[in-house]
C-alpha cells in the first residue's frame, strides 16, 4: 500500500492500533519525503516508492505499447523486415498514448524521486566500497532505469533525436554503472535511426572490446549489431549477429520468429538458398501467425533451387494454398513462386504463364504486381520482344515505388522502349495505309471489309462474356433484393417512379450494360468507337452535315468503310505527309535500338530499311554514318567501308564525313566554341578592370563573329552594362530593351529586366519617358471632330461610388439636357475610371473638364490632387484604352495631343 505525503493527516484512526500504525507512517513520511536529506531511510523509502509505485505502471504501460506494436505494425514482405518494431511509422502514431504514460511516470519518479545530495561521511577511513558509494551522482537506484525507461519510449514515438540525448545522459550520469552499456547500445539505435552510421559505429566498436559487457545485454548489442550491418547492406555480417542471437537465453517467441524470418532473408540476399530454405522451414514450425506462416512458404518457393528433391513438394504445397479460399488477396504472390520454380526447371513458357496470372490477380499488392510486371518485362526484352516488354515495363514503373533499387534506370528504359514502340507502330501503320492506297478500289474496300468483319466478330464475342457476367449481376441482385425486403415489401415496390424501384434499378442497369457496355455521360454516347475528321486531318473537315450537333467534326463508326478511308493516303499531299511520317519512324527506330536498347542489328535493320525507301531522303547522311559504326561493331568491315565510301562520295561536306576523315574533327569543334569562351573571359576582365571603351569594342566585336552563339546575350549584357558606365542610364536602358527584344528568354534578359524595373521604381522621369513613347504608338492620331468622352481616374484608395454619385447629381443639376451617361471601369494600375458620355467633338467636351475642374470641390469633396486625374479620349482610343487598362500611357498621351494644342 502507497501513501501519499500530502494525504496522511486525512487517514481515518478508530482504535489505538490505528492510532499507532498512522503515527508511525506519518514520522516515515516526515523523514522520507525530502529528497535533500540522503539516509538509509530516506533511500529506502524513495527506492520504494519508485519501484512499486511509479516506476511500475510506466512499465507496464511500456509493455502494452510492445504488445499493441506487435499488432500494428505493418510487415513488408517484399523487402528484409524491419528488425525493431519502432522502425514502422504506423507503429510510432499507434502507441504514443502510452509511450507517453511510460514517459510521464519516469518523468515523474526522476523529478520527486532523485536523490543527488551526498550523504554523510563515516568517521575514521573508508572502505574502498564506501567511496565509490560516496562518488556516485544518483542514489536511488530506479532513476537510471527511468531514464532508460524514457529513452525507449521515446524510440517507440519515433523521437530520435530526444531518445539520443537521453541516452547519452545516462552514459554521463552514470558512467560506472552496468546500464551505461545497455544506454550506449541504445544510444547506436537511435543513431542508425536518425541516419549518423558513423557515430554508431564507433560506439558498436568500443562495445566490442568492452570485456566486462554484460551478459544480459547480448541480445540487444548483437541484434544492434545486425541492424546497422542491414543499414549498411552488409548482409552476411547481419546474418551472422542474428545466428548469435538465436543462441542465447531471453529471447522471446515473437521475436525468434521475426528474427528467423529476417535470417533467411538475409541469407537469399547473399545467394546462400539452402541457408535461406532451412530458416524459412524454421519459420513454420514456431507456428507464427497466418500472414507470416504464407509468406515463408512464398519465400520457401522463391529460393528453392533445380535439381532439388523438394520441387514436387513445394509446387503440391503451393497449388494447395492456391485452393484455399483464405489465401484469395495472395494468389499473385503464390503464382509468382510458382513460375520461380517453373523458370528454374528450365519452363520458360510455364513461368511465363505463372507470372501473367500474378500481374492479372494482383488486387492490392502494388509491388507484387510491379515485380511480376517487372519479372516478365525482362524475360521479353531478353527474348527480344520490345513491345511486350514495353507493356509490362511501362506496368513495373507504375506500381513500384520510386526508392525500388534502380528505379531512375527502369523509367529511363521504359521510356526508350515506349518511344520505339510509338514509331513501330506509326512505322507499321503508314507501311500498311500506303499499300491500301496502291490497291484498286474493289480491293481496297474488301480488305477493310475484312477488318471490319473481325472487328464485328470481337466485339460480339466481348459482348456475350459482357452479356453473361451482367445477367448473373442481376440475378445475385435480385436474389439479394427478394431476401432483404420480403414479398409485401416487394409489392410495394412496383408502384414506385423507377429511379427509387431498387428491383428496377437491379434489372435495368445490367441491362443498358449489357445493350450498351459502360458509357460515359457525353455527346454520341450511343457510340463506343468513335473518330472525327477533325481529330485526323488536324482539325480540317469536310462541309456538310455533321454527326456532333453541327460543330464541323464528322464522327464515323469503326464498322464503317469510312472509318478506315481517312487514314489512307489518297491524294499526293498526303502521301508526301505519309512518307514523312514513315522515314521519321524509321530513322528513330534505328537511333533507339542503337544508342537506347544496344540492339545493334535491329539497329542496321532500320537503317538500311530507311536507305532502300528513301535513299536520298533528309536522314542518308546520318544513316550511312550509323551504318558504317554499326557494321564496324558486329565485325563486318566490308559493309563498314560500302557505308562509308557511299557517305563520302555523296555527301563530302556534312558533318558525318568530316567526322570519318578528319580524326580530330571533334576536338577541332571544341576549340572552335572555346574561343568565343576565352573572348568573353577576356571582355568581363576588361569590365572588372572598369575598361569600358574596350569592353564596348570587344562585345561587338564578337556580335559579329560568333553570331548565333549562346553566348551572345551576354556580351550584348555587359556592353549595356559599359554604355550606361559611359553615358548613363537613359542609354544603358536602349541597350537592355534591345537586348530583351532580340533574346527574350534567355537568362541575361530576366536579368536586364530587373534592372529596368528597379530603374522605373528609383527614376520614374524614365518609366514616363517609355510610356509617352509607347503612347504614341498604341493610340490614335489625334482627331478632335471625333466623339468624345470626359475621363476621371480615380486612385483605387478613394470612395468611387461617392464620386460617381456627385458627379451624377451635378450632371442632373447642371448638364440634364444633354443627357449624359456615367460608366465605371476598373483598371488595372490601382486605379478606377469614370466615363462620362458622350460629347459631339473634342471642344464640347473640353467646356465640360473646364466645368467639373471650377467644381472640383463639390465633386471630389475631400480627395487630393494627386489622387485623381481627368481627360478628355476619342471613341477610338476609349476602345484602345478599354483593352489597355493602365490609365498613365495615355495620360501622357492625353498631355502631349490636348494640353499642347496641335
Amino acid at each position: 500500500m502507497t501513501v501519499s505525503c500530502q494525504n496522511w493527516t486525512d487517514l481515518p484512526y478508530r482504535n489505538s492500533i490505528y492510532r499507532v500504525v498512522i503515527s508511525l507512517l506519518f514520522f516515515y513520511g516526515l523523514v522520507s519525503c525530502s529528497v535533500e536529506k540522503n539516509t538509509s531511510l530516506s533511500r529506502n523509502y524513495h527506492n520504494i516508492t519508485s519501484h512499486y509505485n511509479i516506476y511500475f505502471n510506466g512499465n507496464e504501460s511500456y509493455k502494452r505499447g510492445l504488445t499493441k506494436a506487435g499488432v500494428t505494425i505493418k510487415n513488408n514482405y517484399n523487402q528484409i523486415l524491419a528488425l525493431f518494431l519502432y522502425e514502422d511509422e504506423g507503429v510510432n502514431s499507434a502507441v504514443t498514448g502510452d509511450m507517453k504514460r511510460a514517459i510521464d511516470k519516469a518523468t515523474k519518479v526522476i523529478t520527486f524521486h532523485s536523490i543527488t545530495a551526498k550523504p554523510k561521511v563515516k568517521e575514521g577511513n573508508q572502505s574502498a566500497k564506501d567511496k565509490a558509494f560516496f562518488e556516485k551522482n544518483e542514489f536511488n537506484k530506479w532513476v537510471d532505469d527511468s531514464y532508460m525507461l524514457m529513452g525507449k519510449a521515446y524510440m517507440y514515438q519515433g523521437e530520435f533525436f530526444l531518445a539520443v540525448e537521453t541516452f547519452k545522459h545516462v552514459m554521463v550520469t552514470f558512467p560506472n554503472e552496468e546500464i551505461r552499456y545497455l544506454a550506449m547500445t541504445w544510444l547506436a539505435r537511435a543513431y542508425i535511426m536518425i541516419g549518423e552510421m558513423r557515430e554508431a559505429e564507433r560506439i558498436l566498436m568500443a562495445l566490442s572490446d568492452e570485456s566486462a559487457f554484460p551478459e544480459d545485454y547480448l541480445v540487444t548489442f548483437h541484434t544492434t549489431q545486425s541492424q546497422y550491418h542491414i543499414k549498411n547492406s552488409s548482409y552476411a555480417a547481419a546474418a551472422e549477429h542474428l545466428e548469435i542471437v538465436e543462441g542465447l537465453k531471453g529471447v522471446k517467441k515473437e521475436q525468434k520468429i521475426r528474427y528467423s524470418f529476417i535470417l533467411a532473408q538475409l541469407y537469399e540476399e547473399t545467394g546462400q538458398n539452402d541457408l535461406a530454405l532451412e530458416k524459412y522451414k524454421r519459420v513454420t514450425h514456431y507456428n507464427p501467425s497466418y500472414e507470416m506462416a504464407f509468406n515463408a512458404r512464398v519465400s520457401m518457393a522463391e529460393v528453392f533451387e533445380s535439381g532439388s528433391s523438394s520441387s514436387e513438394e513445394l509446387k503440391k504445397l503451393l497449388n494447395k494454398m492456391l485452393r484455399d479460399s483464405k489465401n484469395k488477396e495472395y494468389k499473385d504472390q503464390i503464382y509468382f513462386a510458382l513460375g520461380n520454380i517453373a523458370m528454374e526447371e528450365d519452363n520458360k513458357e510455364k513461368a511465363i504463364e505463372y507470372y501473367q496470372l500474378s500481374v492479372s490477380t494482383s488486387l492490392q499488392n502494388k509491388y507484387q504486381k510491379g515485380f511480376s510486371s517487372l519479372t516478365l518485362a525482362k524475360i521479353y526484352y531478353q527474348e527480344p520482344e520490345y513491345i511486350l516488354s514495353a507493356a509490362y515495363y511501362d506496368s513495373a514503373v507504375s506500381f513500384l515505388n520510386r526508392d525500388y533499387p534502380g528505379y531512375n534506370g527502369l523509367v529511363t528504359l521504359s521510356a526508350s522502349l515506349s518511344s520505339l514502340v510509338y514509331n513501330i507502330s506509326s512505322y507499321e501503320m503508314e507501311d500498311s495505309v500506303q499499300i491500301l492506297a496502291a490497291l484498286p478500289e474493289e480491293e481496297r474496300f474488301a480488305v477493310i471489309d475484312g477488318i471490319i468483319e473481325q472487328v464485328r466478330i470481337e466485339e460480339e464475342e466481348a459482348r456475350l462474356v459482357e452479356q453473361q457476367a451482367m445477367q448473373d449481376m442481376a440475378f445475385n441482385q435480385s436474389m439479394r433484393s427478394n431476401n432483404n425486403q420480403g414479398g409485401q415489401q416487394g409489392g410495394q415496390q412496383g408502384g414506385k417512379w423507377y429511379f427509387y424501384n431498387l428491383n428496377a434499378k437491379s434489372f435495368g442497369q445490367p441491362e443498358f450494360r449489357m445493350k450498351w457496355g459502360d458509357r460515359a455521360l457525353e455527346d454520341n454516347w450511343r457510340r463506343k468507337n468513335k473518330q472525327s475528321i477533325t481529330e485526323l486531318t488536324g482539325g480540317l473537315s469536310s462541309e456538310g452535315d455533321s454527326l456532333n450537333g453541327g460543330d464541323g467534326a464528322v464522327i464515323f463508326d469503326n464498322k464503317s468503310r469510312e472509318y478506315y478511308l481517312i487514314n489512307i493516303p489518297m491524294t499526293d499531299s498526303a502521301m508526301e505527309q505519309s512518307n514523312l511520317r514513315l522515314e521519321d519512324a524509321l530513322y528513330n527506330m534505328g537511333v533507339i535500338y542503337r544508342e537506347n536498347l544496344l540492339d545493334y542489328q535491329e539497329s542496321i535493320n532500320a537503317f538500311e530499311e530507311l536507305m532502300s525507301r528513301y535513299p536520298g531522303g533528309r536522314f542518308s547522311a546520318p544513316a550511312m554514318y550509323y551504318l558504317h559504326e554499326l557494321n564496324n561493331t558486329v565485325q563486318k568491315p566490308d559493309r563498314a567501308e560500302y557505308h562509308k565510301s557511299q557517305l563520302l562520295s555523296k555527301y563530302p561536306d556534312s558533318h558525318y564525313s568530316k567526322l570519318l576523315n578528319n580524326p580530330n574533327y571533334i576536338q577541332e569543334l571544341e576549340e572552335e566554341e572555346m574561343k568565343v569562351v576565352r573572348i568573353y573571359e577576356e571582355v568581363f576582365e576588361q569590365y572588372k578592370q572598369k575598361e569600358y571603351i574596350s569592353v564596348v569594342a570587344g562585345a561587338d566585336s564578337a556580335i559579329l563573329q560568333f553570331a548565333g552563339d549562346p553566348l551572345i546575350p551576354k556580351f550584348k549584357y555587359i556592353k549595356a552594362l559599359s554604355v550606361g558606365a559611359m553615358s548613363g542610364k537613359e542609354e544603358m536602358k536602349v541597350e537592355f530593351d534591345s537586348l530583351i527584344a532580340q533574346h527574350p528568354t534567355a537568362e541575361e534578359s530576366m536579368q536586364a529586366q530587373e534592372i529596368i524595373d528597379y530603374m522605373y521604381v528609383e527614376f520614374p522621369e524614365i518609366k514616363e519617358a517609355d510610356q509617352a513613347r509607347e503612347a504614341e504608338v498604341i493610340y490614335s492620331v489625334y482627331d478632335p471632330e471625333q466623339e468624345h468622352y470626359f475621363l476621371i481616374a480615380l486612385h483605387s484608395s478613394e470612395n468611387v461610388n461617392q464620386v460617381n454619385f456627385d458627379l451624377l447629381n451635378y450632371n442632373l443639376d447642371h448638364f440634364n439636357q444633354y443627357d449624359l451617361n456615367i460608366e465605371e471601369v476598373e483598371l488595372t494600375d490601382s486605379y478606377n475610371m469614370l466615363i462620362v458620355k458622350i460629347f459631339t467633338n473634342a471642344e464640347g467636351a473640353e467646356r465640360y473638364l473646364q466645368v467639373i475642374e471650377e467644381n472640383k470641390d463639390t465633386i471630389l469633396t475631400g480627395i487630393q490632387t494627386s489622387q485623381y486625374r481627368m481627360m478628355l479620349i476619342s471613341s477610338d482610343n476609349f476602345e484602345i484604352l478599354s483593352n489597355e487598362k493602365v490609365f498613365n500611357p495615355y495620360y501622357l498621351f492625353y498631355l502631349n495631343h490636348y494640353k499642347n494644342e496641335e
